[in-house]
């Protein structure tokens, strides 16, 4: 499964304030923990609130994090403008576009970037209305999304679907609306991929890391491609691999094996 590293955002007190003062060295520092501790992409996340200095704030910030690490990125906005800057200035690796959804604002002109830029891209199935409440009308947003995503010769293979994770502690049953999203978009959409941000599920409740990491599981189980997440937490990367090799994803648990030989493992 692949790790985006979530620590680069603009949500983030101390990550806003260093994107706020230019604060180069502690942007490389968290680029350089995420991929050292096994991260696939690492998210990129400049907003602060300050729109007109987003794009350049956002060149700023991934011609630092490519001067630390080859890993792609994955350009986090949902300014267009902030999100070509980012996509153009990538000159590594082809960066994944985060994000697209089916609002009129947001589908086409992001889709004509991830064809444009020829990148894989996030797609989140909410439309003008909102969020969908059941797992049936998101996988419909979904669909609608895979539909003009093939006019421009982007396969599904290029899309990965967030079901979008809201909080337990408002409903008990969005932790399962997400999941069987998962499971329908992999059954409904061949070749596409999912990925989740873990973090909301637990918001408002206690021993948040408890809930985020038996979701993941829970996830990965339903099909999960690739999640949002702090690479740098050992004990949340110990149950991504620990549940990738007991479902049978990862053969011979080679990657368990390797993580642990590699220390990102937690006792």
């Amino acid at each position: 499964m692949l790790v985006v590293g979530e620590l680069i955002n603009g949500t983030r007190k101390s990550v806003k304030e260093a994107v706020i003062n230019h604060d180069e060295q502690f942007i490389k520092e968290l680029a350089k923990q995420q991929a050292e501790a096994g991260a696939n992409y690492i998210d990129v996340n400049v907003a602060t609130g300050h729109g007109d200095k987003e794009p350049s704030d956002m060149e700023w910030a991934v011609k630092l994090i490519e001067q630390v690490t080859d890993i792609p990125l994955a350009i986090d906005s949902s300014s267009q403008e902030a999100m070509e800057v980012g996509l153009k200035t990538c000159s590594k690796q082809t960066p994944l576009l985060n994000s697209v959804s089916a609002e009129p604002g947001r589908l086409k002109p992001f889709l004509d970037l991830a064809e444009k830029y020829q990148t894989p891209a996030v797609a989140l199935p909410i439309k003008d209305s909102g969020i969908p409440p059941s797992a049936e009308e998101r996988l419909d947003v979904c669909k609608l999304i895979t539909e003009e995503a093939a006019k421009r010769n982007i396969a599904p293979e290029r899309l990965y679907f967030d079901p979008l994770v809201l909080p337990l502690g408002v409903d008990s049953t969005n932790p399962s609306v997400t999941i069987n999203t998962i499971r329908m978009v992999k059954e409904e959409i061949s070749g596409a991929k999912t990925l989740v941000g873990l973090s909301n599920v637990s918001y408002g409740l206690p021993n948040r890391k408890l809930l985020n990491q038996i979701f993941m599981a829970l996830c990965i189980q339903a099909g999960l491609d690739a999640a949002l997440l702090n690479p740098t937490d050992r004990s949340t990367m110990g149950v991504l691999k620990a549940t990738e090799a007991l479902i049978g994803t990862d053969q011979m648990c080679i990657n368990y094996l390797k993580a642990y030989r590699q220390g990102l493992l937690k006792d």
